[in-house]
């Protein structure tokens, strides 16, 4: 990659960011994390720009789905693609996801390398192993 995308990972728990933050900064992207919706959305109001978030469904403070229809209705945000990622895997659930604005949906558990993979994709990126 000649210019490092910007990823928000939100996820509340700290061993999850660790993990796939360490490995999507391996691959290249430059990692912005966020421990709460509340977060996302304050750092997207404030200005910043991301290339994509990975979210997760189930936070404090406000959860990723209402982050999720925050985001998607800031004007500077609505095309950034959100992945939701979450241990939220009952039927409906992904469909729940959509309809609150999630452009992708990953359950957990799930490994790093597949969570980078969907990230490379959605990109339209060249995929690596």
């Amino acid at each position: 990659m000649s210019e490092a995308r910007k990823i928000l990972l939100v996820e509340d728990n700290l061993h999850n960011r660790r993990i796939f933050a360490g490995v999507l900064k391996h691959y290249g992207f430059e990692v912005h994390e966020a421990e709460n919706g509340q977060q996302a959305v304050d750092r997207i109001a404030e200005g910043e720009t991301f290339d994509l978030i990975l979210m997760d469904l189930s936070l404090p403070v406000v959860d990723g789905w209402e982050a999720t229809r925050r985001i998607k209705a800031m004007p500077s945000a609505a095309e950034v693609p959100i992945i939701a990622l979450t241990a939220h895997a009952m039927a409906g659930d992904a469909d729940r996801a959509l309809e609150a604005g999630c452009d992708h949906y990953l359950s957990k558990p799930i490994s790093p390398k597949k969570v980078v993979a969907e990230v490379q994709r959605v990109l339209g990126l060249e995929q690596t192993d």
